[in-house]
């Protein structure tokens, strides 16, 4: 999905040239046919000052890109992420990679299973977690239509692609549809352990790419009986916790324990190892339903 984004980028960047992408000196590969031109600027490793520079260019009526690998979007320079861009509510867009334990092993300083805690807290920001390239694309278009800040956070590359028709990313979007009263919500690259779940329990399973949206929750999960969410961040403030905010519904929340990740694998290792691998979700939700 990174370069599914990097290419709709690019693509919008030939008809608007008020579009910039400024690059925190990462995912050069990517843009590596792009990164001569003079909508691509390159300031180095200095997260504060990339922001910073963000925010000018955009007070100055540009369409500004921020890229870089997902810790050093919205945790390093929290501050001027705060400061510089939501406080004035500039249309500055946040593209972070390598969401989750996308980049395992390469350990806790490259993992970002936190900042959706972070980035809820910024009341005018928009914040999407797209699970497959359709999403992704689809998350940086309405993002770049936008007068709000946005943050998408995707993971690295190689998803694979799960939407076959045009999708409304500000509303649930069913991945798989069952005549069971309870459902699954979910976002980001851990839809790949939905088909270890379904092997388990059936029920109805939802992408949500767009966390933040006026979406009324409330009346969507009064037609099930039970609800869950899943994802590859602390369970403690995210997605869950934002649904619990927006709805009276009881809902079972899985996701990493707030605990550091010492441990080291690839990320299929560590989903087992954390208990978010879908085998043991699956297993899980088959003991509150059956309960």
């Amino acid at each position: 999905m990174r370069n599914s984004v990097a290419n709709e980028i690019k693509k919008i960047a030939k008809q608007d040239k008020s579009l910039f992408v400024i690059s925190g000196d990462a995912g050069l590969g990517v843009w590596d046919d792009f990164n001569t031109s003079e909508q691509f600027i390159n300031p180095g490793v200095n997260e504060q000052l990339d922001v910073g520079f963000a925010a000018g260019m955009a007070l100055m009526g540009h369409k500004v890109i921020y890229y870089n690998i997902a810790p050093f979007v919205i945790m390093r320079p929290y501050e001027f992420v705060r400061n510089d861009i939501c406080y004035q509510e500039l249309p500055v867009i946040l593209v972070g990679t390598g969401s989750g334990i996308t980049y395992a092993p390469a350990g806790m300083t490259h993992y970002v299973v936190e900042d959706i805690t972070l980035a809820s807290t910024m009341p005018n920001l928009d914040i999407f977690s797209p699970a497959d390239p359709v999403e992704a694309v689809a998350c940086f278009n309405y993002a770049y239509a936008s007068k709000k800040p946005s943050y998408i956070r995707i993971a690295k590359n190689g998803e694979d692609v799960i939407h076959k028709e045009e999708i409304d990313i500000t509303k649930p979007i069913f991945i798989h549809r069952s005549s069971s009263k309870h459902i699954l919500l979910l976002h980001g690259s851990i839809v790949d352990e939905v088909s270890k779940i379904l092997e388990i329990v059936d029920l109805n399973i939802v992408s949500v790419p767009m966390l933040t949206s006026d979406f009324d929750w409330e009346e969507f999960l009064s037609a099930f009986d039970k609800a869950f969410t899943l994802e590859e961040h602390f369970i403690n403030g995210g997605f869950g916790t934002i649904l619990k905010d927006k709805c009276d519904k009881k809902i079972h929340k899985f996701g990493l324990k707030n605990e550091y990740i010492h441990k080291i694998g690839n990320r299929d290792y560590l989903r087992k190892y954390y208990g978010i691998d879908g085998k043991i979700i699956g297993q899980k939700i088959e003991e509150i339903t059956k309960g």
